[in-house]
């Protein structure tokens, strides 16, 4: 709409009457709009491929983007013509007052100070096109560098951790035991939490043997290092309690990246042999404890994230050696030892009205165990001499899987840490990790991070980013008639890149799926400023018969205004989306508007200055110095035309 407008107000000021100024501007760029609403909607077909998640989430988003520019295009070749025509009407404007390039022998007052300007940068680019281009390459190069260093990439958006930044502490208790005694506990915690200033909000709720404390904080302190101070003093005096499983966990932005969280990463052991596998991923747990960021780390995981509640079984190690100067076996220390821990019963009937009940007889307390009391447990030996427990046999408590299972019939063991440090830095820890890992035949070892995206959505997004350029160049040099001047036009997606690289780097954004298919979307959306571009300095060339170098400068400045005036737009439409979230990634929409703005960003400013020399290299450079075909000149239009 902003190219017909302009065109149609061009031609007004250079005396031509409202009506014939609007249906002329228009008509000159159908073309090239129709190319650009293609090259838009047209990405968005390959979407109809993806599956899963990605097709619930994406699909709509472009049926709806795709139904929306199909209708502006109606509107910019009926209803914003029509309006031109009203608002251009009332008198005839002189010609003259439209920026023209010095030297063109058009007369006309001095152009306004921003079009002098870049008059002069356009005529240093067109002097140097090949280090204009190469300054280009270089900029794109340094910006991925600090993209790939810094820029966590494929993650998906954290909805579960949320805006907020808060802990939850859980307590869980020993089946059998009372609500009194989870209550206590989480009083405890209770006590420790109201001496803490900076909480703002805690609410706990209390089974028979589960507790939960959500732990809240102020505004100004939700993206600082003290949440994590807090939950770091709450880890210390969950040490404290035996016979209990406490954990704490801390969620949301002061977490993410420089705390602690839940485990974030996990390496998962492959292999046929329980034993084996489980020797692999004991190993593994040793490695990753020699580092300093490295906390909490759990051989016996049982599947990563959220899945790390351990079990923990006694186990009653014989000294067969010791048993043989007593005369004991092992069954009588094992028989011994069950009726210590079960209690020894006498089960009868008893006639109670008339009617026989069972009856146990148990002593109080009997379902509870003291451990250093079983140590002290008196063994009766065959001679009637007592000997201790803890001199015959070991008694210790270790931890085991919460459950088996199995991947194409190969036992599955789960290594789950907690990584304190960026996700970059954390991933080569852990590709470290696995890389320095010697595994027997038969055995796999593999990282997971559940956070982020699959290695199928990742090729089904690539897919569609790979076809959505050929659909793009298809359009183009339909539109053209050409095959270099397509090539033109595509580069400036790489153009756009530089800004979706920096626009990241900046933000301290996470580079999540939403962003990819922004790139997407960024793709079909930056070729239309560069085929309005292209097709103006065409025209210009083939009407009015001027170099191709003096045709580039006049088309060039001759659409600075609607390409400024779309970019701009576009970019004000998008910033609601990405202004009024305090953390990078709070929301699904920052990524998307981030990778969007910063690709318009960059390429309206490349666009306007690197294009015109990519043209003059592949138009008039190239076909000197292979000997291909010119751009073909057509029979001048008529007059009046």
């Amino acid at each position: 709409a902003s190219g017909a407008r302009e065109n149609s107000y061009r031609r007004r000021r250079g005396g031509g009457s409202a009506e014939g100024a609007s249906e002329g501007g228009a008509r000159q760029v159908v073309l090239p709009i129709l190319a650009a609403t293609l090259t838009t909607v047209i990405v968005f077909i390959p979407f109809v491929y993806l599956q899963g998640e990605l097709r619930i989430y994406y699909v709509p988003l472009a049926i709806v983007v795709g139904m929306a520019l199909i209708a502006s295009l109606f509107v910019a070749f009926s209803f914003i013509p029509a309006l031109a025509a009203k608002v251009l009407g009332g008198g005839t404007l002189r010609e003259g007052t439209v920026p023209v390039p010095a030297g063109s022998g058009r007369g006309g007052p001095r152009p306004p100070l921003y079009i002098r300007f870049y008059e002069g940068l356009l005529g240093f680019t067109l002097r140097f096109p090949v280090i204009t281009v190469i300054v280009a390459a270089a900029t794109l190069g340094a910006s991925y560098h600090y993209f790939d260093k810094y820029v966590t990439r494929g993650v998906l958006w954290r909805s579960w951790w949320g805006e907020q930044t808060y802990i939850d502490i859980i307590i869980r208790l020993p089946r059998g035991e009372e609500l009194d005694r989870t209550d206590e506990l989480a009083r405890f915690f209770e006590a420790k939490l109201l001496d803490t200033p900076e909480v703002e909000r805690f609410v706990t709720r209390v089974q028979s043997q589960y507790s939960h404390i959500t732990v809240t904080f102020p505004d100004s302190i939700e993206n600082s290092w003290q949440p994590v101070a807090i939950k770091e003093q709450m880890v210390a005096y969950s040490n404290l309690f035996g016979g209990a499983e406490v954990r704490v966990y801390g969620y949301g932005p002061s977490f993410y990246g420089g705390g602690a969280g839940p485990p974030n990463y996990s390496i998962k052991v492959l292999g046929y042999n329980y034993e084996t596998a489980r020797v692999i991923a004991e190993d593994v747990g040793r490695r990753l404890e020699r580092f300093s960021r490295v906390r909490d780390v759990d051989v016996n995981s049982a599947g990563g994230w959220f899945t790390r509640d351990k079990a923990a079984e006694f186990v009653l190690e014989l000294d067969r050696a010791r048993l043989g100067l007593h005369d004991l076996t092992a069954r009588d220390v094992v028989y011994q030892v069950a009726a210590a821990v079960w209690g020894q019963v006498r089960p009868g009937n008893i006639r109670v009205a008339g009617e026989e009940v069972r009856f146990d007889v148990k002593l109080a307390g009997n379902e509870d165990v003291d451990v250093l009391e079983l140590q002290e447990l008196l063994i009766q030996t065959p001679a009637g001499q007592g000997v201790r427990l803890a001199d015959v046999a070991t008694l210790r408590e270790r931890e085991v899987l919460t459950r088996i299972v199995r991947e194409d019939q190969q036992y599955q063991r789960y290594v789950s840490y907690e990584f304190r440090g960026p996700t970059k830095l954390g991933d080569r820890v852990r590709d470290a990790v696995i890389a320095s890992t010697t595994l027997p035949e038969g055995y796999e070892i593999e990282g997971e991070q559940d956070w982020t995206w699959s290695t199928e959505e990742q090729q089904q997004v690539y897919t569609v980013l790979a076809i959505s350029l050929v659909l793009i160049f298809m359009v183009t040099a339909a539109l053209f008639e050409s095959v270099r001047q397509p090539l033109t036009v595509l580069l400036t997606v790489p153009m756009a890149l530089i800004g979706v690289f920096l626009m990241f780097i900046y933000t301290d954004a996470s580079f999540t799926r939403e962003a990819y298919i922004g790139v997407i979307m960024m793709g079909g959306i930056v070729v239309n400023n560069a085929i309005l571009l292209v097709d103006h300095i065409n025209y210009v060339r083939r009407t009015e018969r001027v170099p191709t170098r003096a045709a580039i400068v006049r088309g060039t400045l001759e659409r600075v205004r609607p390409i400024l005036m779309t970019s701009a737009t576009t970019i004000f439409g998008l910033l609601p989306l990405v202004l009024f979230s305090e953390y990078a990634d709070e929301n699904i929409w920052n990524a998307l508007g981030y990778a969007l703005i910063g690709g318009l960003a960059s390429s309206t400013l490349l666009v306007l200055t690197v294009t015109p020399a990519i043209y003059l290299l592949l138009e008039e450079r190239l076909p000197k110095l292979f000997g291909l075909a010119p751009l073909p000149e057509p029979v001048a239009a008529p007059a009046g035309a």
